[in-house]
């Protein structure tokens, strides 16, 4: 993906350019997973300092603020955070949770995006979800869901997704995320070939710390790019009663391009990679066989990372020790890239690879007819929401190339225009203008 860009530690409210900062801690020995919070301010007008404050099982001691995903205090605005990269809506989230905006555990969100985005950092201990600048600089477009999930504050995902992202099935599902026993990791009992593949599989009786998680994904817009099928959806996970939850959108819904695709296009490197990280998930529930699926990909991923490595500090004159099968392809495509290319960065060329598994990125930029096709199939949905979100996140991603920057200003407009026709109170937090 992207190469990772530090997060902002901070979020702007307002026009005033107020920071609130949210310290988050977790005691590691306290079996109830106790969260002690503070909160700080630059304006004592708005929030002074708050002492620290121990939860209770079962949620946060906010003193007449939110315990539970059941219990958020109404607010006067609605707020509406707009960001670049998707990560950066954590700390807003952070933010909110401080001012006891929305719950801190417990919370619900609806994604509209054209990727899950829920990957796990590499090599981040689950610990890590604890420490607020050691979480903020791991994360990264791709990676930002899960880890939220694992500190508890979502326990049910939504993916509504666009006809042309195949990453997921359509379906409800259950599984378990925690911290694996035997790598301190963040990891999930899911088998849905995402997550095999990615090696975040792990049986459930081998995660310490583990929460429930339902993930529910829906394919909207169809009707769009095919007048025959329908997009009538009586799904209740798109009608939340009585439940906090953050409406999440990434602009790349509406239209996304495959980035990695142009990556240097004059020597076709995105599809000779292709076959040599190409991964086929088992058709298996057994929890034996996904971890050994599990393990095959991550030694795949392991060695070619290596063999890249060796391109960019040897060249391919001589050959890697120790020796690997997988060497004669990393040569060829590395000699026909240099063929063409005399400055070469290998490790975005790998990062391009591990975008194929048993699908490549999705890939489709929509026409003027198909973005108001979809604008008005967002529109229903948001129309038939019987009650407001605690808050609104929205990510642009198009400085990366995912949505079209030809289009990115208009699919905004267009957003926000319905998000205000639906709620009046909506205030917009244009956080990357000031990033």
């Amino acid at each position: 993906m992207k190469g990772k860009e530090r997060l902002l530690a901070h979020c702007l409210r307002s026009q005033q350019l107020s920071t609130y900062y949210l310290y988050y801690r977790h005691d590691k020995h306290d079996n109830d997973h106790g969260v002690t919070l503070s909160i700080s301010s630059c304006e004592d007008n708005e929030m002074t300092s708050s002492p620290e404050k121990q939860t209770h099982p079962g949620g946060v001691n906010m003193e007449n603020g939110a315990t539970d995903a059941k219990m958020r205090p109404k607010s006067k605005e609605l707020p509406c955070f707009v960001v670049e990269d998707h990560h950066e809506v954590i700390p807003c989230l952070y933010r909110l949770m401080g001012a006891k905006k929305i719950p801190l555990q417990g919370n619900l969100m609806i994604h509209f995006d054209s990727h899950p985005d829920m990957l796990v950092p590499k090599n981040m201990k689950a610990e890590s979800v604890w420490e607020k600048e050691a979480l903020f600089e791991a994360l990264s477009i791709e990676n930002w869901i899960i880890p939220a999930c694992f500190a508890g504050h979502f326990t049910k995902l939504v993916w509504v997704k666009p006809p042309w992202a195949h990453q997921m099935p359509d379906g409800e599902f259950k599984f378990r995320v925690g911290s694996d026993l035997e790598t301190g990791e963040i990891r999930l009992s899911s088998n849905l070939s995402y997550f095999v593949s990615e090696s975040l599989f792990c049986r459930p009786e081998r995660l310490e710390d583990s929460k429930e998680m339902t993930l529910v994904v829906l394919t909207l817009g169809e009707s769009v790019l095919d007048p025959e099928k329908s997009d009538l959806d009586s799904s209740e996970a798109l009608h939340p009663r009585g439940v906090s939850y953050v409406l999440d959108v990434d602009l790349d819904f509406f239209s996304t391009r495959n980035p990695f695709k142009i990556l240097y296009k004059n020597a076709h490197l995105y599809e000779q990679l292709k076959d040599l990280y190409w991964f086929l998930p088992p058709n298996s529930t057994d929890s034996g066989v996904l971890e050994d699926a599990a393990a095959a990909r991550r030694e795949q991923i392991t060695d070619l990372e290596r063999l890249w490595k060796h391109v960019e500090d040897s060249g391919v004159s001589g050959d890697p020790s120790p020796p690997s099968e997988r060497w004669p392809a990393v040569k060829k495509i590395a000699q026909n890239v240099m063929d063409v290319y005399s400055e070469v960065d290998w490790t975005i060329v790998h990062d391009a690879g591990c975008t194929w598994d048993n699908t490549d990125l999705p890939e489709h930029v929509s026409s003027k007819t198909e973005l108001e096709g979809l604008l008005d199939v967002f529109k229903n949905v948001v129309s038939s929401l019987p009650e407001p979100p605690g808050a609104i996140t929205i990510s642009r991603s198009s400085e990366d190339d995912y949505c079209p920057i030809e289009d990115v200003e208009y699919i905004q407009e267009e957003v926000l225009k319905i998000l205000k026709e639906k709620w009046t109170n909506v205030s917009v937090h244009e956080v990357y203008l000031n990033s």
